[in-house]
């Protein structure tokens, strides 16, 4: 696989800039008009044109709504015909079910409404992906569902179906082992005692067993994680939070490094109204402790290094706005109205993805807006990080560094050649954009320079697959690689 190296940006970290203005309005889009008892939203790639696209569900008081939005590489997009349903979309997820390289979708019935109340359904409705931005339903599975998410548990290449079910009071999280041809294997499920608050993430390796967890927010308050054995089946669930206090509608979870010590944490969103506080949570050692409060009143949540400081940001949409919180690296994130990413969006946000929809290197972001009884907006935020860099002034005594890379593309190996530092230099970091460190280079001197040899590996020699990365020299400098 031939692989390509490209130095988008270099900026320098500080903490003083103000970053409020790194999100800019890129496009909108009006949806139906009515109270919609519930809305999802998922990215995948519905055509050939490498371009982000994500779909989005509406459920209201008498239609359903699917829309597609076709991704042009530049934060706009095209919206394709809206489709029209007789029964209720729940809950959303994209991913490729046949290996055909489109992305498919998969729509669950069931949902959770305002005042806690769950709706299961027995159906799940599978839409075949037709590779231009369309799709086609397939098929139904008979499957009880109040939320449906899916992911690789199993590490075999092909895509599985997580559901959370509730029926007769008892909840369970059943797992659907993917054939790669629409079909699914059934497994064993697992009971959760207190029932399953109707989402569920595929949190990743939350233990660093090398397998895929699974993390649920459930009514008696407790969070509880379900840690993968790594060929599909889990372990019971076990109770990580004892007391979490949440509201009537959606809760959810997701996980990154907070306070960078190499084990995972996470963050959790309280329902909206008539609730306590977002929570974030570290590993203590024994335990996760609770180390920040956001909002009071969180529902979708999406963490991402969103303006390339080295630091994971939380994003959190809520019933009066959204806002996204700058991490500090410590487990803790900035409150200061200076330095929040992003304040508040014109309406009510009900929905929100996160994905590198212009293909620039920092993650942008998108909403559903709607205020009662008026038109509801699909808005694209896109974000300028990579666009507006620093003032030179603000480099100080990094101002001299510079950076060479060679050979570029690479297809085995590549060089990055550093001089002018003010200080000996560190080793050479490598991040994801999940802000999980994936590999760490020692430098080898050439007179004054020092020289990092990377082959797009782990130091087990792992590949890792195309994307963006970060290259940090520790706390001082900041470069943007693409990997291709």
């Amino acid at each position: 696989m031939c692989k390509y190296l490209v130095i988008i940006f270099m900026i320098a970290i500080t903490t003083s800039a103000r970053a409020d203005y790194i999100f800019e309005l890129a496009s909108e889009y009006e949806v139906e008009d009515e109270p919609w008892g519930a809305i999802c939203l998922d990215t995948g790639y519905f055509n050939d044109d490498a371009y982000p696209d994500f779909a989005v569900a509406y459920y209201g008081a008498e239609d359903s709504y699917l829309y597609t939005f076709i991704g042009n590489g530049d934060c706009t997009f095209d919206m394709l015909t809206t489709d029209m349903f007789d029964y209720s979309l729940g809950s959303i997820t994209v991913n490729d079910f046949d290996n055909d390289g489109y992305d498919d979708l998969l729509i669950g019935e069931g949902y959770a409404g305002g005042g806690g109340g769950i709706y299961h359904k027995l159906l799940i409705h599978l839409y075949t992906g037709n590779g231009d931005g369309t799709f086609t339903e397939l098929d139904t599975l008979h499957v009880m569902n109040v939320w449906i998410t899916s992911g690789d548990l199993n590490a075999d290449g092909n895509n599985d179906l997580v559901v959370s079910g509730y029926e007769s009071g008892s909840s369970t999280v059943s797992v659907r082992l993917g054939n790669s041809d629409y079909t699914f294997q059934d497994t064993e499920s697992y009971e959760i005692p207190g029932s399953t608050f109707h989402t569920l993430q595929i949190l990743g390796d939350m233990n660093l067993n090398g397998n895929v967890d699974i993390g649920a927010i459930c009514f008696d308050g407790s969070i509880r994680f379900l840690y993968g054995n790594g060929d599909g089946t889990f372990q019971a669930p076990v109770s990580v939070v004892n007391y979490f206090p949440c509201g009537p509608s959606y809760c959810f979870l997701d996980s990154g490094d907070f306070n960078e010590d190499g084990m995972p944490d996470f963050v959790a969103t309280c329902g909206a109204i008539a609730a306590d506080y977002d929570i974030v949570f570290i590993w203590c050692g024994t335990g996760y402790g609770q180390s920040d409060l956001l909002t009071s009143a969180g529902e979708w949540v999406e963490v991402e290094d969103f303006n390339l400081d080295g630091h994971l940001d939380v994003a959190i949409s809520t019933c009066l706005g959204s806002i996204v919180y700058p991490g500090l690296g410590d487990g803790s994130f900035s409150h200061e109205a200076d330095s929040l990413l992003f304040l508040y969006t014109e309406y009510v946000t009900y929905g929100m993805i996160s994905e590198d929809f212009d293909l620039d290197g920092d993650y942008d972001l998108i909403f559903n807006e709607e205020y009662p009884y008026k038109p509801a907006y699909i808005r694209c935020y896109g974000n300028t990080t990579i666009n507006l860099g620093v003032e030179e002034d603000e480099l100080g005594p990094i101002s001299n560094l510079i950076l060479e890379v060679s050979p570029n593309p690479f297809s085995s190996s590549v060089t990055v050649s550093a001089s002018g530092f003010f200080s000996n230099p560190s080793d050479l970091q490598i991040f994801d954009l999940s802000g999980r460190l994936v590999s760490e280079i020692e430098p080898v001197f050439n007179g004054s320079e020092a020289v990092y040899h990377w082959d797009g590996r782990s130091e087990t020699g792992a590949e890792f697959p195309d994307g963006i990365y970060s290259a940090r020299f520790s706390s001082t400098a900041v470069m943007l690689l693409k990997l291709e």
